[in-house]
């Protein structure tokens, strides 16, 4: 016949609780590093940014510009700066519609905006 000894019933309950946090102590930072590289490794996206101008070459500031995944129908959507920029961080990779409005001025449509895997596409608009 065996028998099983248990190493925990030799110590006493502070022992058994010291074990723990230590335990505890010792595999959070595994677990910290390994969903920090979880995290990390799902967090691949790109960026879209450019300058609005009109058919002369001037810069529009406050237009509307708005990206649409085209497989999930999301929108982000930014306002150009003084200086017409605008900038969409954080865009998951897909196709995308690019979509830009100005009050006096046509909306105009970039279609087929592919964007891959850390992409910082740079994307000029005239209107």
């Amino acid at each position: 016949m065996f028998r099983i000894k248990s190493s925990l019933a030799s110590l006493s309950l502070p022992h058994v609780i010291q074990r723990a946090l230590l335990t505890l102590v010792i595999c959070l930072p595994l677990t910290a590093d390994g969903l920090r590289a979880a995290v990390s490794a799902q967090s691949a996206t790109a960026s879209l940014s450019g300058t609005v101008e009109d058919e002369k070459g001037a810069v529009i500031a406050g237009a509307t510009v708005i990206a649409i995944n085209v497989n999930t129908n999301s929108r982000r959507q930014v306002t150009t700066n003084e200086s017409g920029s605008f900038m969409i961080p954080f865009l998951a990779p897909s196709a995308y519609i690019v979509r830009v409005e100005s009050q006096g001025f046509t909306p105009i449509e970039v279609k087929d905006v592919a964007l891959n895997v850390n992409d910082q596409r740079s994307l000029p608009s005239r209107r």
